[in-house]
């Protein structure tokens, strides 16, 4: 009983976090609480909660490459490509974003939200574009929406275990 308190207290901690990501990321394009990051990363507390250790650290080892792969193509296509800074195509808190999302959830079940939350980015980005104050995508703050979401609607309805292999 005292676990299951304690796993909810966890889960709205986490929703409140990726609120005040989503709020700090569209109105300023950064997020000043680098804390919430953290508070992010304990989604592999869930993760790790629900797997074996072995399974737990090789899930981590590899989605933390797909994330330095993902991140290391921006970088070229950012160089070669559109010859800017990568520091101007993409931020230190999105990628710090993308490593707290992958300590969260087994490869699969990664690779899944991870594409559907850059789609979902995508898609309200652009259909919120004019009313937004910048012309830059608040990445971040996009995908900790998704994220929010999908915490929310699986905690209250038991859609799937996110943590099934």
């Amino acid at each position: 009983m005292l676990i299951e308190f304690m796993l909810i207290l966890l889960k709205i901690a986490l929703i409140i976090s990726l609120c005040v990501i989503v709020y700090q990321d569209i109105n300023e394009r950064k997020v000043y609480l680098w804390i919430l990051f953290a508070i992010v990363a304990l989604f592999g507390f869930l993760h790790f909660q629900q797997s074996l250790p072995e399974q737990f650290f090789l899930t981590i080892l590899s989605n933390i490459g797909v994330v330095f792969t993902i991140v290391f193509v921006l970088f070229l296509y950012a160089k070669l490509k559109l010859k800017l800074p990568f520091a101007d195509t993409f931020g230190l808190g999105d990628v710090i974003f993308f490593l707290a999302i992958a300590i969260g959830f087994p490869t699969i079940t990664f690779m899944i939200l991870f594409s559907f939350s850059l789609f979902f980015s995508l898609i309200l980005f652009l259909l919120l574009k004019k009313p937004l104050r910048h012309e830059t995508v608040p990445l971040a703050g996009l995908q900790a929406l998704f994220f929010s979401l999908i915490l929310l609607l699986n905690s209250a309805f038991n859609f799937i275990n996110l943590y099934q292999f």
